[in-house]
């Protein structure tokens, strides 16, 4: 199994800004030096649950502090910004982490977020459709001309090109079935986040997702699952849940009260937002760390890893260590126990 961690940049209460970001960094440096294969990055705005609004200025720092580990955009949302000013962009990254870039796009899901940047949440997969087409295009074709319902390139040279041939690897987000069938269609490897969706129903999107892009492109090559899920290691079990419980709590309410506000979700949307802001309230906290978190000392945590790995033919592992406002000192002792203890019995 691989495993990478995930920088969501959470603001609590006692944090400034800057100890936010320098956390981070300390964090990616710490993922390189003890064997995690990659260092994905979540943009998000106008919210303390993450405070990183441009996913190429973190991800050029990381490289920066970094030489070993991938670094992953998980993701950049499409709509928030022109598909060519995205290529540029990336491409750079790309050049400057010496080809180390995995490129994650998808279509934002918070209310808030179209509202303040002034996006309509109408016709989302659209956008999509055309942003990854576009960026595509301007990363393997001299010159880039396109003409879609949101996007116009009249015959641009598009450069930096990225160093990875014939582009970085393209990830996206799914939560819905179809999306899966839809991204194998497409070449898009998954990021998934899947925190408290039955085994039965996530093997049978997994297997959909299989089987398209075995019929679509005949191999089984580049097709690929990373499942994000919240880790906390720790010398003992009751330690790790103890350490995880007011984080957990915090990190779900504030996700429920991120979709509260309604205001812009169009009409088809809306019960499912609603239904989701339920789910996210009523939970208890056993329920959370159950469900949601692998969590416990370094024997506990691999046992957890292998049944999912057993039951979803999970091989990558994307692991949220510093989520909800863990502090810094628990989230570097449970990263290096896991990269010391944990990946060696996966490996």
């Amino acid at each position: 199994m691989r495993f990478g961690i995930q920088q969501l940049l959470t603001f609590r209460e006692w944090q400034t800004e800057a100890e936010v970001y320098a956390q981070a960094l300390a964090e990616a440096r710490l993922a390189d030096e003890v064997g995690f294969h990659a260092v994905w990055l979540a943009e998000h705005h106008f919210s303390s649950y993450g405070i990183c609004p441009s996913l190429g200025v973190l991800a050029a720092a990381v490289a920066r502090e970094t030489r070993r580990v991938r670094i992953g955009t998980g993701v950049v949302i499409a709509p928030f910004a022109h598909p060519i000013r995205i290529a540029e962009e990336f491409g750079m990254v790309d050049l400057l982490s010496g080809g180390r870039l995995e490129f994650g796009l998808g279509r934002g899901y918070q209310p808030k977020e179209f509202r303040g940047l002034g996006v309509s949440m109408e016709k989302t997969r659209e956008r999509f459709d055309e942003a990854l087409e576009v960026i595509r295009r301007a990363w393997t074709e001299d010159v880039v001309s396109f003409e879609g319902e949101f996007y116009r390139v009249p015959g641009l040279r598009v450069a930096p090109k990225p160093l990875q041939k014939p582009h970085p690897p393209l990830w996206t987000a799914a939560v819905s079935p179809d999306t899966y069938t839809l991204a194998a269609r497409r070449g898009l490897r998954i990021l998934v986040s899947p925190a408290f969706t039955p085994w039965d129903i996530l093997r049978k999107n997994f297997d959909a997702y299989h089987a398209a892009w075995r019929e679509t492109h005949g191999t089984d090559a580049g097709a690929e699952i990373c499942m994000n899920k919240i880790i906390h290691v720790a010398d003992s079990s009751r330690q790790a849940r103890e350490d995880l419980r007011e984080p957990i709590r915090w990190f779900f309410r504030a996700q429920a009260d991120l979709i509260a506000d309604a205001e812009g979700v169009p009409p088809d949307q809306y019960r499912f937002y609603r239904r989701v802001r339920e789910n996210l309230l009523s939970l208890s906290e056993e329920t959370a760390l159950d469900q949601a978190a692998i969590c416990g000392d370094p024997e506990e945590v691999a046992d957890k890893l292998r049944e999912h790995h057993e039951a979803l033919g999970i091989g990558y592992v994307m692991g949220a260590f510093n989520r909800g406002g863990v502090p810094h000192d628990k989230i570097l002792r449970s990263m290096r126990l896991f990269g010391e203890k944990v990946i060696p019995r996966l490996a």
